[in-house]
């Protein structure tokens, strides 16, 4: 446990946000992370077409992401499986609050098109996050299990029902 908590402090001195660890009594979820919720923010944009995706598509996956249900949903209406009035996307403020600490750390930029864009730093601690096979597991294995494109209309679709 020391090692893990180690690691991740040494991840992050070596990135520009610099998030501060505390030990805890009860196990946080971690959705309530920061360093869950930027690493998981980059690795959402850097599926997107050239490490961007528009916000609306970001808050559908986001949403998919953040638990079993979702993602089993969420697949299940990829593959066709469900009608999307049988699902009910909800756009989290704390994706906003991820987005805003993502560009005050330099991880993001958002676009004139309001796309949200990787930036280096971004793209460096997605790729970190993605060759470490002791983090996000679960959240790797439901990324790999999305279709490499998920276009804008599909998202469009799935909005206009929800």
């Amino acid at each position: 446990m020391n090692s893990d908590i180690e690691s991740l402090i040494q991840f992050f001195d070596e990135i520009p946000a610099s998030p501060r660890f505390t030990r805890r009594a009860v196990n946080i979820p971690g959705d309530f992370r920061t360093a869950w919720r930027l690493s998981v923010l980059t690795m959402l944009l850097a599926r997107g077409r050239a490490n961007a995706l528009a916000i609306d598509h970001l808050h559908v996956l986001w949403w998919a992401i953040r638990t079993p249900k979702t993602r089993e949903l969420f697949l299940r209406w990829l593959q066709g499986d469900k009608g999307p009035d049988e699902l009910l996307v909800r756009f989290d403020p704390s994706l906003t609050v991820t987005v805003d600490l993502a560009i005050g750390e330099g991880l993001v930029a958002k676009e004139t098109s309001a796309n949200i864009r990787l930036t280096a730093a971004g793209e460096a601690l997605a790729a970190e996050a993605e060759s470490d096979e002791n983090v996000l597991r679960v959240e790797k294995t439901f990324l790999e299990s999305l279709p490499r494109r998920i276009t804008q209309r599909q998202i469009r679709k799935l909005l206009e029902w929800t």
